[in-house]
């Protein structure tokens, strides 16, 4: 005996109840357990670094920002070196792992631009912004010791508490809706397995 899509069709309609139930069930689940966890709130802060070597008496300077620019990914590669991760540590003002600061720290370039930015996370204003700007201080003077073609990078403004922002970990309206999808899947896929089971064992009583 074939399962058609027909008869997919009708199971789907005939337990219709039993889909809206999962999805309320997980929904509310999801709802409550963002509601009901304990939420840890992290801070953020930026601080950019400038890296192009000097264009006076460049016949192209287009050419050399072109050039300049080409080198940023290796450039990102020498800000993440353990011998700049273990200079951080070194001079941060709290106890820090090397792990903790290679999590706790991004190195990204803006587009079109000869910038690093090295983006740090942390439980406090005070440690985020502190991150960010040791990082990027170390970054300056180690830098150029790992790569000495590298342009003199020049560390701009330090992060102070206005570049701070405040993000929770647990949102309760997409743990909401990743609930209600949850349910959702989960009741075609009861409805769909039960289905073919049941057909499956009319069709060895049939013979």
């Amino acid at each position: 005996m074939e399962f058609s899509l027909t008869d997919l069709v009708k199971r789907i309609w005939h337990f219709a109840w039993l889909i809206v139930l999962l999805v309320i069930v997980f929904a509310g689940a999801g709802f409550v357990y963002a509601k009901s966890g304990k939420v840890i709130t992290n801070y953020s802060a930026n601080r950019t670094v400038l890296i192009a070597k000097n264009n006076t008496d460049v016949k192209d300077p287009n050419s050399r920002f072109m050039a300049d620019r080409s080198l940023i990914p290796t450039y990102e590669k020498v800000a993440q070196d353990d011998a700049v991760v273990s200079a951080v540590q070194s001079a941060l003002p709290f106890k820090m792992s090397k792990a903790d600061i290679n999590e706790a720290v991004t190195v990204q370039s803006p587009t079109d631009t000869l910038a690093l930015t090295f983006k740090a996370t942390g439980s406090t204003t005070y440690r985020a912004k502190t991150l960010a700007n040791t990082y990027a201080d170390v970054f300056t003077q180690i830098g150029p010791n790992l790569y000495p073609d590298m342009g003199k990078p020049e560390a701009l403004s330090k992060a102070t508490g206005s570049d701070v922002t405040k993000s929770a970990l647990k949102n309760a309206k997409k743990l909401t809706i990743f609930g209600a999808g949850f349910g959702l899947v989960a009741g075609f896929f009861i409805i769909l397995v039960s289905g073919i089971h049941k057909n499956y064992r009319l069709a060895r009583k049939q013979g």
